[in-house]
């Protein structure tokens, strides 16, 4: 089977490659709860917990790294709108590249069309198929920006993510802070612009959420 090089990679995988590491990965799952000391079979409530977590991971927290891309559907900017569009609110669940742990948060996603216009729901896709997969925060920043930057031939994007990471708030230090991390490009780089500033409020409004 081919591995990804990078974690925040994807390969789309076939039903049947799915299935057989489904099964790779409940044996490999096993062995990792008897080397921290689980005698996992013992116990009704987790006899079947590797096939549960292998069937997460694959069906849920990674499915970003498995499937192909969504289908992207733009539409024709027939009335020359150049203001902005912006969709704000976007969950994020993913998962830290360096200890596995969840991240979980909100998304802001904003862009001023050129000759086309994407279907709403499919800057929340976009998002959802990055965010799962092993990720760094600002990786999954700048992999959202640069697809939505290429697919739409869009000068002017902007991504905006907070996000509470177990792996600081459950280890190590066990602070349950925000993090915040933004991409703007084009107009949005821009001081002293109505656009920016229309996009910072709803940033802001977005940090409420927590």
């Amino acid at each position: 089977m081919e591995l990804l090089k990078k974690s925040n990679g994807s390969l789309s995988r076939t039903p049947e490659e799915i299935e057989r590491m489904i099964e790779n990965a409940t044996s490999a799952y096993s062995l990792f709860l008897n080397a921290v000391g689980f005698d996992y079979l013992a116990d009704r409530q987790t006899e079947d917990t590797p096939r549960r977590v292998a069937k997460a991971w694959l069906k849920d927290l990674i499915v970003g790294s498995v499937t192909n891309e969504p289908n992207i559907t733009t539409f024709p900017n027939d009335e020359g709108y150049d203001g902005l569009v912006i969709q704000s609110g976007i969950p994020i669940t993913s998962m830290c590249a360096h200890h596995n742990l969840a991240f979980t948060g909100y998304a802001t996603v904003a862009y001023v069309p050129g000759e086309t216009v994407i279907g709403l729901s499919k800057l929340n896709r976009i998002v959802e198929w990055f965010a799962r997969r092993p990720q760094m925060q600002e990786s999954l920043t700048q992999q959202i920006h640069s697809y939505i930057s290429d697919k739409m031939d869009c000068p002017s994007v902007a991504v905006s993510i907070a996000c509470k990471h177990t792996c600081c708030s459950h280890r190590g230090i066990k602070h349950a802070s925000v993090m915040s991390t933004n991409k703007f490009s084009g107009v949005f780089m821009e001081s002293d612009n109505l656009i920016r500033e229309e996009l910072l409020s709803a940033i802001e409004l977005n940090g409420t959420k927590f």
